[in-house]
């Protein structure tokens, strides 16, 4: 908030009626935008109802009492095909603190869109638009920006590295033409929360991905269609920072034993609905040895053969009660009441 909006606010004073809207200006002058000031005079910009970015243009070149804005929205009901781009300045001299475009046909988002916010931007928010062009190469440049959420857009090709100082939550969910590179992410190691899921990855994800990672604590990872054995180093975060990592929905038949190292202790992984047959020790055991709360592994809904692969924890009940109490064999059977006299009988110790 500026000196001047903060000495306005301790002042009590009858506004007269013509002044009822400060400081936001006549409707009909950026119509068919809305304006609304808080107590402390704090601009949002309400532009849901534009149809093409040359009308943003002219609403914005009117004169405001402030061109440092709190808020802008752009949410259709019903988008239109004519407001498909955010060229450069076209939001004129209007600076944001939180950016909320969502709903539209924007495709692409000039580098130039937003300069203005370079020092002000906190939360950019366009999920749920058809982008397939977006400037990562500017994200260094928002100082602030510690919000970016850009889910189920339409973006490809191989990622740009994404450098930026501030940024704490990072969403790609949903383009599922994107690739990831060893380095996407090594210029931005205050991230904590990452979602990577619904991108059709596959098996292109490189080892190493996340290693830079040092403050990652959730890892959003499901449905990406990633098939037979998790490989070496894929979670493997410096300083075990992450807490959780979801994997589910995806097509894992095995995980190697050094492919998640980077989970802290006292860390959640999870599995449902992937295709895992066996819990080997070989495989498994040093993973489960780690992890110190109770369900910490979810493996339901895998069909799970529950053999001698699963002797091992039959003989350590500290490591089965890291998996899911609720977790099931292939047949039915929770894996906690397996019969240990019968794998006794029939399985050779490990």
């Amino acid at each position: 908030m500026s000196l001047l909006r903060s000495l306005l606010s301790l002042v009590v004073w009858a506004t007269p009626l013509w002044a009822a809207d400060w400081p936001c200006p006549e409707d009909g002058d950026i119509y068919p935008c809305i304006c609304t000031a808080s107590a402390s005079y704090e601009i949002t910009m309400d532009c849901s109802n534009v149809d093409s970015s040359e009308s943003l243009r002219k609403i914005f070149e009117t004169p405001f009492a402030f061109n440092d804005f709190e808020r802008l929205i752009i949410d259709p009901l019903s988008p239109v095909s004519t407001l498909n781009d955010l060229p450069a300045g076209v939001f004129g001299p209007v600076s944001f603190e939180k950016i909320d475009i969502t709903n539209t046909l924007i495709e692409t988002v000039e580098e130039e869109a937003i300069v203005n916010s370079h020092n002000t931007l906190v939360r950019l928010n366009m999920r749920g638009n058809k982008i397939r062009e977006f400037p990562f190469e500017t994200l260094d440049l928002y100082v602030e920006l510690i919000e970016l959420d850009l889910a189920n857009n339409q973006i490809s090709g191989v990622m740009p590295d994404i450098v930026t100082e501030a940024l704490t939550t990072l969403d790609l969910s949903g383009n599922t033409g994107i690739t990831l590179t060893e380095t996407v992410f090594e210029g931005s190691d205050k991230l904590q929360v990452l979602r990577l899921n619904n991108m059709a990855l596959g098996d292109t994800t490189p080892p190493n991905v996340f290693y830079k990672l040092s403050n990652l604590r959730t890892l959003y990872l499901q449905n990406n269609g990633i098939p037979g054995t998790l490989i070496e180093d894929f979670i493997n975060t410096q300083l075990q920072p992450l807490t959780a990592v979801y994997l589910d929905g995806n097509s894992l038949s095995q995980i190697h034993p050094l492919s998640v190292t980077g989970l802290s202790d006292n860390g959640i992984i999870s599995f449902t609905n992937n295709q895992i047959q066996q819990l080997t020790q070989e495989n498994w055991e040093g993973l489960v040895s780690r992890l110190t709360l109770y369900e910490a592994i979810d493996m339901r809904h895998n069909p799970l053969v529950c053999g001698c692969d699963v002797y091992w924890l039959l003989l350590d009940s500290s490591a089965m009660r890291v998996f899911n109490s609720l977790t099931t064999c292939s047949g039915g059977n929770l894996m906690t009441d397996l019969p240990k006299p019968w794998f006794d009988e029939h399985c050779t110790t490990l």
